[in-house]
C-alpha cells in the first residue's frame, strides 16, 4: 500500500501495483473528492483549510491515475479491469452517497445556504430591555465620512498611510467624542468621561490623575504571528494613532501610562512603527503588550495575573476558570477598541468578543480562548441558542474588563467579511467603504447598533450560517441580568456578587430611518446620534 525509498526507507508515495492497493486507493480517492466537495461547496473559503488542501491533493492524484484516457467509458472500463465490478460499484456507491450528503441534504447541514440569513429580531423592533449606561444613557455616536477611505481596492494595501485621511479621522473622532459627552471641546469631553466613570465606579468626583494607567485593548485576531499583513480586518493604524494622540495631547495621559494590548495576538510592526513615528517623548514611552513581546523598546509579552480569575458557566452545567492579564489588573482604565465586522461562528465580533483575546487558559498555559468557542452559533458541538447562558456576559461584566472600561470604540473605516477574509465595500452604500467610527459608554447598546448596521449589508451576512437568529442572544442576557432569559446568575469573579444589567439592548425601527426608542422620543432605550459629512 505504501511505497518506500530503497535507500532512506521513508515513505515516498502510495503503491498501486497490487489488487488490494488499487481497491483501497480508489476508495480513498473517492472519499477525498467527496469530502472536499461536501465541505467546500457550502463554504468556498474552507478550501484554504489544511485538511481540505490534503483532500484536494489526494483527489487530484486519484483522478490523474484514474483518467488514463480522454473518454469516461474507457476510464470506467480501466477501473473495472483493475478492481473488478464490485470495486466499481462500491466506488460509485460511495460517491453517490457523499454527493447526496453534500447537495441533497444541504438544507439540513447549512439551512442559511438556501433560506438566507435570519435577521428578524425575535423580540421585535423598538422593544428596549435593560438599563442604559453613560452620561446620556444608551447613547451611541456614529460618525461617517466617505472621504476618509481612499483605497482604490487595487493599489497597495488599505492600511497604508495614503489610503486613510488622517485629518478626517481626527475630525470624526473629535466630533464623536464631543457628541458622546455633550461637550464643546475634546478636552472638556475627556474630562466629563473620566469624571463620570470615577463617580459611578466609587472613586469620587474627580477626573484623570497623573500616574493612572490606561490600556487600549485592540482586536488583532487576524494577526497571530506578526507576519506581513494580508488583506484582512486589522485595527486601522491611523485611527489607533489618533486615539493615542488624543490621550496624550488632549486628555493629559503620559505616554508611559498608555499601553496598547492584545494578549493572545500580535501587535504588528505596522502599528508599532505608526505610534513611534512621532519622535515626541510620550509617544516613545507607549507600551505594546502582546503574545510574543520582543527586544524592541517598550515591547512586552503578556503575563497572566493568577490572582485575578474569571469564571464561566459552560454548556452542560460545567464551569471553567481562566485568568486576566497583569497589564489589565494594574491599570485604572480600559478602552475597548473593537472592529466592526462579522465573525465566522459568532455572527459579530465587536465590544464583547474583543475580550476573547484577554483570557489566559491555565491548561494551555497561554492566552487562548478556545474553550469559549462552546458558545459559537454553529460548527461546534453545542451551538448557542437564545435563552441559554453566554460567556460573553462575563467578559462584559468582570470588574477588570467592563468594570474598568472608560470608553467603547469601534473602527469601521474598512470592514472585512469576517475575521479571516478581506475587507469589502458596502453594496448598500453605492459600493463604497463603510468609512465609519462608533463610540459609546454602553457596550450592550454599541453591539446592538453594530449588529443592526452589519445586517443591512448583504456583502457581510451572505453565506454566513451564524446569522441564524441567535446572534443577539448574549445581548439579551447582558441587558436583562440578573433576570436574564437563561436564569443564569452571572458571577464572573466567583465572589458571590451577581451582575446587574450591563446596558440596554433593542433593534431599530427599520434600516431606512434607523431610529431607536430614544430617537422616537421615549424615555428609555438606545439613542443613535449620527455625525455624517456625506449621506447614505
Amino acid at each position: 500500500m505504501v511505497g518506500r525509498c530503497p535507500k532512506s526507507g521513508r515513505w515516498v508515495g502510495l503503491r498501486r501495483d497490487t489488487p488490494f492497493a488499487r481497491v483501497w486507493y480508489s476508495i480513498v480517492g473517492c472519499l477525498a473528492i467527496a469530502w472536499y466537495l461536501f465541505r467546500v461547496i457550502p463554504k468556498p473559503s474552507r478550501a484554504e483549510y489544511p485538511c481540505q488542501k490534503v483532500a484536494a491533493g489526494i483527489g487530484i492524484g486519484f483522478v490523474t491515475w484514474l483518467v488514463g484516457s480522454l473518454l469516461a467509458f474507457r476510464a470506467v472500463a480501466f477501473l473495472q479491469r483493475r478492481v473488478g465490478r464490485i470495486g466499481v460499484a462500491l466506488c460509485g456507491l460511495i460517491v453517490a452517497v457523499c454527493i447526496y450528503a453534500s447537495v441533497g441534504t444541504g438544507a439540513t447541514a447549512n439551512p442559511q445556504k438556501l433560506a438566507g440569513p435570519e435577521l428578524t429580531p425575535v423580540e421585535g423592533r423598538n422593544r428596549p430591555m435593560g438599563e442604559g449606561k453613560g452620561i446620556y444613557p444608551g447613547r451611541v455616536v456614529w460618525a461617517q465620512d466617505f472621504d476618509v477611505a481612499k483605497w482604490d481596492g487595487r493599489t497597495g494595501a488599505w492600511w497604508e498611510e495614503q489610503n486613510t485621511d488622517a485629518v478626517i479621522v481626527e475630525k470624526m473622532f473629535s466630533s464623536s467624542l464631543q457628541q458622546l459627552a455633550g461637550a464643546e471641546s475634546d478636552a472638556a469631553a475627556w474630562g466629563r468621561l473620566f469624571r463620570y466613570f470615577n463617580q459611578t465606579s466609587g472613586r469620587g468626583d474627580r477626573g484623570y490623575q497623573r500616574g493612572e494607567k490606561v490600556v487600549i485593548k485592540l482586536n488583532c485576531n487576524a494577526d497571530s504571528k506578526g507576519e506581513r499583513w494580508a488583506d484582512k480586518g486589522y485595527p486601522n493604524p491611523q485611527v489607533v494613532y489618533v486615539m493615542v494622540r488624543q490621550l496624550i495631547e488632549v486628555a493629559g495621559v503620559p505616554g508611559e501610562c498608555i499601553t496598547l494590548a492584545d494578549p493572545s495576538r500580535c501587535l504588528n510592526e505596522i502599528l508599532y512603527q505608526k505610534i513611534r513615528s512621532n519622535p515626541g517623548w510620550d509617544y516613545q514611552q507607549v507600551r505594546f503588550v502582546d503574545s510574543r513581546g520582543g527586544d524592541a523598546p517598550q515591547r512586552q509579552k503578556a503575563e497572566p495575573d493568577m490572582s485575578c480569575r474569571i469564571q464561566f458557566e459552560m454548556p452542560g452545567n460545567g464551569h471553567v476558570t481562566m485568568y486576566l492579564p497583569k497589564v489589565y489588573t494594574e491599570a485604572s482604565y480600559l478602552i475597548n477598541f473593537a472592529l466592526l465586522r462579522p465573525h465566522r461562528v459568532f455572527g459579530i465580533t465587536v465590544a464583547a468578543k474583543n475580550h476573547f483575546g484577554s483570557v489566559y487558559d491555565p491548561a494551555k498555559k497561554a492566552f487562548a480562548p478556545n474553550v469559549l468557542h462552546a458558545f459559537a452559533l454553529w460548527d461546534y458541538p453545542t451551538p448557542y441558542r437564545h435563552g441559554q447562558p453566554n460567556g460573553l456576559v462575563q467578559l462584559l461584566g468582570h470588574k477588570d474588563l467592563g468594570g474598568k472600561t472608560l470608553l467603547y470604540f469601534v473602527d469601521g473605516i474598512y470592514t472585512s467579511k469576517n475575521q479571516t477574509l478581506p475587507v469589502v465595500r458596502w453594496s448598500t452604500l453605492g459600493n463604497r467603504w463603510f468609512s465609519s467610527l462608533l463610540i459609546s459608554q454602553d457596550p450592550v447598546a454599541l453591539d446592538s447598533v453594530a449588529y443592526d448596521l452589519i445586517c443591512t449589508e448583504p456583502n457581510l451576512t451572505a453565506d454566513n450560517p451564524s446569522f441564524n437568529g441567535n446572534v443577539d442572544g448574549y445581548l439579551h442576557e447582558a441587558a436583562l441580568a440578573p433576570n436574564s432569559p437563561s436564569g443564569a446568575r452571572y458571577d464572573p469573579e466567583g465572589d458571590g456578587t451577581v451582575l446587574g444589567s450591563l446596558g440596554v439592548h433593542e433593534h431599530w425601527n427599520n434600516a431606512t430611518e434607523m431610529k431607536y426608542s430614544r430617537n422616537l422620543g421615549k424615555a428609555c432605550g438606545i439613542e443613535l446620534v449620527r455625525v455624517c459629512s456625506s449621506g447614505r
